[in-house]
């Protein structure tokens, strides 16, 4: 048997009586815990299923709609720090040259993923600040979709 060494909480779920001590768990019941947990990087989440049984799965909140104007030519584009779970980048229909895109790096003719007009493409990210382009010509525009 293993014990629990340090409690913790589990967002959602009120543990009563609160755990002390070290109490001695059951294998199969860690492999239950595992299973109806998830772990995001920071905290664990219970996962939620319908009653057929089938894995409850929705998109995060919409925070925000950001429309992002390329000023100059080869526009190097940057964002503050802002918590986020996923952002979509869409390359504007009317725009006349590329828009290249990366993540944790600068984007550049050839580095990143390039969106012609009216491509698109989704990452998930934990920050803005991570998510970095390059709007190749002058008055192209993106605009995000970003989620929390």
């Amino acid at each position: 048997m293993q014990e629990i060494k340090d409690s913790f909480r589990f967002n959602g779920i009120e543990l009563t009586p609160e755990l002390t001590g070290r109490p001695k768990v059951e294998a199969d019941l860690v492999q239950t815990l595992a299973s109806l947990f998830g772990w995001d990087g920071e905290a664990r989440r219970i996962l939620t299923c319908a009653l057929a049984g089938a894995l409850h799965v929705t998109t995060p909140q919409v925070s925000a709609v950001v429309n992002v104007l390329g000023v100059g030519a080869n526009d190097d584009v940057t964002f503050s720090d802002q918590p986020c779970t996923e952002v979509m980048v869409l390359a504007n229909p009317a725009n006349s040259g590329d828009v290249w895109v990366n993540v944790g790096a600068a984007g550049a003719v050839d580095t990143g993923w390039p969106l012609d007009a009216g491509d698109h493409v989704e990452f998930s990210i934990n920050n803005m600040t991570e998510l970095q382009m390059r709007i190749i010509s002058d008055g192209d525009k993106v605009i995000i979709i970003r989620t929390v």
